[in-house]
């Protein structure tokens, strides 16, 4: 087995779930890695607006709040710097609905997963407090392993920190860095709707990703199990 087919966890065949195939080029071989990446959190912090923005590079912030009902699709390709690898990001926009939380809803959308995304509006408070009820909801829907499943912590609407006095943000930086450490995920902020930050959390899982399956790939070989 060769390292482009060489599977990093499921099935490539199926978009919901993580995997590795190969994209022949003109000039070399292009590593194509497929990365499930879920993406929770409560009703109106802003999830389906920082997936618009970082799909459409900056140029789709929604104009009108629409609730997600079902869960929201889409792709995205990352290109992992000084690599010939791709990380295709299959972005899975998950309802925040309190309903949806329930582990019988949720768990066919986790499936597979692996990362997770909890995005939290800075300016309200309850639903930083969710973070957590969430990503527990995501990490009991998985099969136990020996690490649990990692991700980023996303602290949406950061340009309501600014303003001085007038600040809405009530969530302070070292509280959402603490509880991502806490929990093994890495913290990031964004503001969709000023196009800040928005690449830098998904960029990172890519590279993440691609770095999991170099470490996979060495120590397949060490063993001799590929040739």
């Amino acid at each position: 087995m060769s390292r482009a087919d060489t599977i990093l966890s499921g099935s490539v065949a199926a978009p919901s779930q993580s995997g590795v195939r190969s994209m022949q080029t003109t000039h070399r071989t292009t590593l194509m890695l497929r990365a499930k990446v879920v993406v929770v959190g409560d009703a109106c912090v802003g999830k389906t607006s920082v997936v618009q923005m970082f799909k459409s590079g900056g140029h789709d912030y929604p104009k009108n709040y629409i609730m997600t009902i079902g869960v929201d699709f889409g792709v995205k390709q990352v290109k992992v710097p000084e690599t010939d690898c791709v990380v295709e990001l299959f972005l899975f926009d998950c309802p925040g609905q309190g309903v949806f939380n329930k582990l019988e809803q949720g768990a066919a959308y986790y499936e597979n997963a692996a990362f997770v995304c909890v995005v939290f509006d800075v300016s309200n408070r309850d639903s930083f407090e969710s973070c957590g009820r969430w990503l527990q909801g995501v990490r009991a829907a998985l099969p136990t392993t020996s690490a649990p499943l990692p991700g980023v912590v996303i602290a949406n609407k950061s340009d309501l920190r600014e303003g001085g006095i007038n600040a809405r943000a009530v969530v302070e930086t070292k509280e959402g860095r603490l509880f991502a450490l806490q929990n093994g995920l890495d913290y990031f902020e964004t503001s969709a709707a000023g196009a800040k930050g928005i690449d830098a959390p998904f960029h990172h899982m890519a590279t993440s990703f691609h770095e999991t399956y170099e470490k996979t790939i060495e120590g397949a070989e060490g063993e001799g199990g590929l040739p």
